[in-house]
């Protein structure tokens, strides 16, 4: 049985449990049903937790420890398979005391140490205290669907699962990092493992730390990473797809299992209806959908996640998210993060959330698909690019670049050079996917941003990216398996649905299809479109949902040019009269009230740059405690 933990918060130099009980107090929203905390007289050391319960309702308090009180967990996530493995354990000779998951990380510690997260499926932050080696373990997913900041001081160590919860026992840590300020203007959130305040820091995905008593060293290392190049693989499409299938289907199956209601949030495309059509088997009750729809612009897709409602016969619940609702919940939620993100699907999938919130607990999602099944266009567009420049001479490559330079002054210009362009990929695909952002910073930033230099974004996103040395598209992929979607997609699926007491879990982030889709040649991936597989899973049914032809990538879009035009322009126009960013120097106010203007007056749409410094400058008046304007 789950025992559903959703935040947890410790200290190694906290005797008293103070700090701890502070920092849980932050984390109330994210489990709104429990708290505890234990401490070790002997080592200082407390761990605590936060509870949202699911399954085992009764008997899930934490932290939680083994037979004789020498290993403690506090426990955020789920542990799909931990049936199984409580079977394993019960025959090596471990007693059990509750039904839940969170206990068996206490038994598998005891059988194989650090080794125990190679056991895991699931999403998961958790810490464990060895009593008797005054030892602490932390360790996170291997995506990242579950958050844990860090801050080491003197030897010390604390950690919570938002950076709220460290800043409120530390109030010393509410200060701003100028160099991710510029990582946030440019990508829109904060790249891990760094983040939004100086002193702090995240546990990566898929890494372990360790703590150790008398040292006061911290040693981290990766347990787990994404695949950065396929394998020979010789079975058919029909072969990989049967494959597949099963993997998700067991996917889904274990994520169905709850003492609580679970619905789909569904948006109508191909991922969120496959995981619609797989929940719908699994279950023997009528599934519950959502999706949600605007009231303005052209992006609401409530018609056709309401086709596929119809045709599963689904219980199926829409929300509308007006424009009035808008003007009330923007600074509401872009001020209640715990770190600032600048994706405005944030917006209604926490809208969604607390709609859906009353009559589920639990909601299955079709994050992660993109990335690892090769689904977004730029791929193969940049796959061509790369193909057709490595195979033209150095003198045809400085004349297309100098076209592609001139092409950037014309409409649609730059999205044609950042597809064939002779700059480097990396570059390239950067300004693809934040608009090319980087190149308004010598016009928008003010003086407290003066020193930020260009060269360290790019040598840091490097890093992440690792070395090509395979195809372009399985290049880019991986990139955006440790880059964007956990610093993006998994930050606003937790946060969105955590501040309305809700989870949702990933139906795609399955370990072992994870790395089957890491494993397949990207050509298979990028065929007829994109996401070839998926399709492929889900073609036998597209008759029974789908009035013919292929689908479309579907996903939460969001009217965010129409917003800042109407309900939100004078939220933006506070913020450049009083908002700290602009106060602090940290952003040209004349600069970007002369883009608010013309974005304004529809002659342009500047969305992509306003949006993030709305979404910084909501953020950090309230963590600077200036949130009154």
């Amino acid at each position: 049985m789950f025992a559903r933990v959703c935040g947890i918060a410790g200290s190694t130099d906290d005797a008293d449990g103070r700090a701890v009980r502070t920092m849980c107090a932050v984390l109330r929203h994210r489990g709104p049903d429990d708290e505890g905390i234990h401490t070790d007289p002997r080592g200082g050391v407390t761990i605590g937790a936060r509870r949202l319960s699911i399954v085992d309702l009764a008997g899930g308090h934490q932290p939680l420890c083994n037979e004789d009180g020498s290993v403690w967990v506090a426990f955020n996530g789920e542990i799909y398979n931990h049936r199984k493995l409580r079977e394993d354990l019960r025959r090596s000779g471990h007693r059990f005391s509750t039904g839940t998951d969170t206990e068996v990380l206490v038994h598998l510690y005891e059988e194989y140490g650090d080794a125990l997260v190679h056991a895991l499926e699931g999403m998961f932050a958790f810490a464990i205290w060895d009593q008797e080696r005054q030892r602490l373990l932390l360790a996170r997913d291997r995506f990242g669907e579950k958050p844990l900041f860090l801050h080491e001081h003197d030897g010390e160590l604390a950690f919570a699962s938002e950076l709220t919860a460290l800043a409120e026992a530390r109030p010393a840590l509410r200060e701003l990092d100028a160099a991710a300020i510029d990582a946030f203007f440019v990508f829109a959130y904060v790249p891990g493992p760094g983040t939004i305040a100086r002193r702090v820091r995240q546990l990566p995905p898929g890494h372990l730390l360790s703590w150790q008593r008398g040292t006061g060293r911290c040693k981290a290392r990766r347990w787990w990473s994404p695949a950065q190049r396929g394998l020979e693989r010789h079975e058919s499409l029909e072969a990989l797809t049967v494959q597949a299938k099963e993997l998700f289907g067991e996917s889904v199956r274990t994520r169905m299992v709850a003492d609580v209601p679970v619905g789909v949030f569904l948006s109508g495309g191909v991922d969120s209806t496959l995981v619609a059509v797989t929940a719908a088997r699994e279950t023997s009750q009528r599934l519950q959908t959502f999706t949600v729809g605007y009231d303005i612009g052209s992006v609401s897709e409530t018609m056709q996640a309401r086709t596929v409602a119809e045709r599963l016969d689904c219980d199926h619940h829409e929300v509308t998210l007006t424009q009035a609702d808008v003007e009330q919940r923007a600074p509401a939620v872009l001020a209640a993060l715990d770190q600032p993100l600048a994706d405005p699907a944030v917006l209604p999938l926490h809208a969604l959330s607390e709609f859906a919130r009353p009559r589920v607990t639990v909601a299955l999602g079709g994050e992660g698909s993109d990335e690892l099944f090769g689904g977004y266009p730029r791929y193969r567009w940049l796959e061509r690019s790369m193909r057709v420049t490595s195979g033209m001479p150095t003198s045809a490559n400085r004349l297309l670049g100098l076209l592609m330079r001139q092409s950037e002054r014309v409409p649609h210009g730059r999205r044609f050079a950042m597809r064939l362009g002779s700059s480097p990929l990396l570059e390239r695909n950067l300004d693809w996917v934040t608009s090319g952002r980087r190149h308004r910073r010598g016009d928008l930033y003010g003086p407290r941003l003066a020193g930020v230099r260009e060269e360290g974004l790019l040598a840091d996103l490097a890093a992440k990216a690792g070395e090509l040395n395979g195809s372009t598209s399985r290049w880019l992929m991986h990139l955006d398996q440790v880059h964007y979607l956990p610093d993006d997609v998994l930050m606003k699926t937790d946060r969105a649905s955590m501040l309305c007491s809700l989870e949702i879990r990933t139906a795609f982030l399955h370990g072992g299809l994870a790395e089957l889709a890491g494993s397949i040649d990207t050509s298979l991936h990028l065929a007829g479109g994109g996401k070839r597989l998926v399709h492929e899973m889900l073609r036998p049914d597209i008759v029974a949902t789908h009035r013919g032809g292929r689908y479309r990538k579907t996903a939460f879009r969001v009217p965010a040019a129409e917003w800042l035009r109407g309900p939100l322009a004078p939220v933006l126009g506070r913020q450049l009269d009083r908002g700290v960013l602009f106060q602090e120097g940290y952003f040209d106010g004349r600069a970007v009230s002369a883009l608010a203007t013309e974005h304004a007056s529809a002659r342009h749409d500047h969305s992509d740059q306003l949006w993030p410094l709305l979404a910084l400058g909501l953020w950090a008046d309230r963590f600077c405690g200036l949130d009154d304007l």
